[in-house]
């Protein structure tokens, strides 16, 4: 039986620690009540640690149950794939998690590296597609309104939740 390209041993360079990903400019416009930005290194503990910084920061900021069970969730999904698909996710990663709060709703993005390898497209190269796109579908369903951008060097995944 042959291997999926999931299962085979792919070799990287290892991502450049000092270029680690910063948020655009466009995260920061809005006017906020509360924000934060927090960096850490992308490795297995990473999804964890973003997870537990977006229920306590949350949390501090008195938003409802829901609401940071919904983001905690959202956020697992965004981290999750910035570690699989992102030069963050290798030696030497960094991914930058951002929260921002205003009157209307609360709004996460993380940040990651870049594409592993530049010259790979985004075409998926599995026998079994159905594996892939439920993170899409868990966040859209967890979110108000939800995206993604590039930079020359990042990739900003990111969502937004109305509060009630």
């Amino acid at each position: 039986m042959g291997t999926t390209d999931s299962q085979e041993v792919r070799t990287f360079e290892a991502a450049d620690a000092c270029d680690a990903p910063v948020v655009d400019s466009v995260e920061l416009a809005a006017p906020a009540t509360d924000h934060t930005v927090w960096s850490c290194v992308g490795n297995l503990t990473a999804v964890r640690s973003i997870r537990s910084r977006v229920r306590e920061f949350l949390g501090r900021a008195g938003c409802p149950e829901s609401v940071q069970d919904d983001a905690e969730l959202a956020v697992s999904e965004l981290a999750t794939n910035a570690l699989l698909h992102s030069r963050s996710g290798q030696t030497g990663g960094v991914m930058t998690l951002f929260i921002r709060i205003d009157a209307d709703g609360v709004r996460v993005a993380v940040v990651d590296q870049g594409r592993k390898d530049p010259l790979e497209s985004d075409v998926i190269h599995r026998e079994d597609r159905h594996e892939y796109g439920r993170g899409k579908l868990i966040v859209e369903d967890c979110s108000s309104r939800n995206g993604e951008y590039w930079t020359e060097t990042t990739h900003v995944a990111w969502f937004e939740i109305d509060l009630p």
